[in-house]
């Protein structure tokens, strides 16, 4: 993707076109009309609605899945959120979470859903340099992980925390995530692989061999080389959601991280 200027409450590209920003959040994605038509009620929304009367008002489809996304985030338990938490807090910067839902402060939040970017740290105002180039730094970005907005080689640390499991196309998202690492620089994977039928297809879909064997050389992932090695041994961890006060999910997630040759 080119390089996008900001202009008002518009990122525009070089080619002209141009991307909406709100509440300081662009929203880079190529099929803006399909994201409208899913989100744009509660994108439309202002944020400084307090939280019982966006609760009285979420009506459309949109804003009761949010709801429910925002109760299962805000839910979370096990080892594994304090783990990511610690070692985003320890990473050299800048930090890419893609597919962040909330998110940590002091990252580059990248997720489609406006709804949980909000829920999560205020963002940076976007900073622009003297030519007018837009810098997303504590910034959150509404965009695809399978198409992200920014330069090879821009994050000195890529998180993708249980994400691969979660989305149509797990191996364009992890060779994108992997592109977007620095020289040097330190790619986190999560994964339970707890694959959806009506998310991943079967045809698209990984187990843990095919994945180590990625991130050590060894293999391909599904088509596509990764230029990141794995640091060592995965280790397990717990993330536990609770959907109900009487349901318990519990997930044995694997942990990777992996770094990027100089």
């Amino acid at each position: 993707m080119s390089p996008l200027r900001r202009d008002g409450n518009r990122l525009v590209c070089q080619c002209g076109r141009a991307y909406p920003i709100v509440d300081d959040v662009p929203i880079v994605v190529q099929d803006l009309a399909g994201w409208a038509q899913s989100e744009g009620p509660s994108a439309l929304r202002r944020s400084d609605v307090a939280p019982e009367v966006v609760e009285l008002l979420a009506v459309d489809a949109a804003s009761r899945r949010n709801r429910r996304l925002r109760a299962a985030y805000a839910s979370t338990g096990g080892d594994l959120p304090g783990w990511i938490a610690s070692t985003i807090a320890g990473a050299p910067g800048p930090v890419l979470e893609i597919g962040s839902g909330p998110g940590h402060a002091g990252t580059v939040r990248l997720d489609l859903n406006l709804d949980l970017l909000r829920a999560g740290p205020r963002p940076d105002r976007l900073v622009e340099t003297a030519d007018g180039v837009v810098v997303p730094v504590g910034a959150a970005v509404v965009a695809h992980a399978a198409d992200p907005p920014f330069e090879a080689g821009a994050f000195e640390t890529v998180v993708l925390a249980n994400v691969l499991d979660s989305c149509d196309d797990p191996a364009v998202v992890l060779a994108q995530a992997d592109a977007l690492v620095a020289p040097g620089g330190r790619l986190v994977v999560t994964c339970a692989y707890a694959f959806d039928d009506t998310i991943t297809r079967p045809a698209h879909r990984f187990d843990e061999q095919q994945l180590m064997a990625a991130l050590t050389g060894r293999a391909d992932f599904c088509g596509y080389g990764l230029d990141c090695r794995l640091d060592g041994p995965p280790m397990d961890l717990e993330w536990v959601l609770n959907p109900g006060p009487r349901t318990r999910h519990v997930h044995r997630v694997q942990v990777l991280t992996a770094t990027r040759p100089r």
